[in-house]
Formats: C-alpha cells, structure tokens, sequence
C-alpha cells in the first residue's frame, strides 16, 4: 500500500507537518510505503479556467502539478493538511485543489450528451488534517476539502482537528493525545485498504 501525505502548510515542522508525519508513520508501521510532498515546496501556476480537455495530459501546464498527479494516480491513500486560513484551506492547497478541475472534464461522450468523466479511477481512502487557533470554526474548510477528495476519487474516511492557543511552532508534540490519534489513524488506513 501507497499513502501520499501532502502538507499545505508553509511552516515546515509544524502542527500541519507534525500530525501528517504521524499519520505516515502509524502507515509505515503497518508496511505501507509513504511519500511526503510540501506544496509551498512546488512551483504551481493557477488554473486559467481553460476549458480545454488535455487528454492525454493532466493539464496544459507542465509544471510541478505533475508530481501531485503522477501520486494520485499512483497512491492507495492521501493524507492532506491544511491550516484553516480565512475560513478556508492554505493558498498552497487551494492552489492545488484548483489545478485538480482537470481531473473530472466535463466531456462529450459516446452517446453525445456531455458529463463529467472520472479520469482517477483508482479509488483511495483519505485523511484529512486541520490545525487553526481554538476559536476557529473547523466546519467552514469541509465543502473545500470533500470536492478535491469526490473530484480525486477518495472517501474521505477521517478528519484530525487540532485547534491551539499558542503559536510555537509545532506546539502539537506536547499533545500526546492527538499525536496518538494521528498515528492510530495512519494505521486504520492500511486497515480500511486491505
């Protein structure tokens, strides 16, 4: 088994990173093979809203989105962590998210009607990991994040919310508590796989 952890906070070692660490680690446990990707990490360029179906391609961009499809195509599982900013998910995620529209096209197809066409087929099981300050509202961030995992062919099987009062960075390492939790969950997810 494959887990992809993607992290979409800038802060590297951070609550994001920390709690993806972990689940990667609980799956590693389990003998599932990890991969870890840092979106600020990437060179993206934002969707245009092109409309235009690059089959055989992901995109009519060829830039660092390549990695993310060639993992989605390739993993069992992602993990994604964002910071809750704005009431929504990190510009890296967004970003990211946003260049997934050519995932589903909205085709002509046989019959000649248009649809849109699922070109992930292989069907994975995903985490997903939220940190923002305790008087944050984690609910606003879901719609976001249940389009890219329907649009990427994931269930998304479970969420880790980590609200704090503190701004160390990293701070979650004293919380043994949610530490546990993300690698337990890291080794459901070889679990819920087989």
């Amino acid at each position: 088994m494959r887990v992809c952890g993607i992290v979409g906070s800038p802060k590297k070692n951070g609550n994001v990173d920390l709690l993806v660490s972990q689940v990667l680690k609980g799956a590693r446990s389990r003998g599932a093979e990890t991969v870890k990707i840092y979106l600020n990490n990437l060179q993206i360029q934002p969707c245009q809203s092109c409309g235009v179906n690059p089959d055989p391609k992901h995109c009519l961009f060829d830039d660092d989105m390549r990695i993310i499809y060639t993992a989605l195509q390739s993993c069992d599982a992602i993990v994604l962590g964002s910071p809750v900013y704005f009431d929504t998910v990190s510009a890296q995620v967004k970003l990211m998210i946003d260049r997934c529209n050519c995932l589903m096209p909205y085709i002509k197809q046989s019959d000649g009607t248009f649809g849109f066409e699922m070109r992930l087929k292989k069907k994975k099981k995903g985490v997903f990991i939220a940190v923002a300050g305790s008087e944050q509202e984690f609910n606003t961030i879901l719609p976001t994040v249940k389009g890219f995992f329907n649009w990427t062919n994931t269930e998304l099987a479970k969420t880790i919310f980590y609200g704090h009062n503190d701004n160390r960075v990293g701070g979650v390492k004293k919380d043994k508590k949610k530490m546990k939790l993300a690698f337990e969950i890291g080794k459901q997810l070889v679990r819920l796989k087989k």
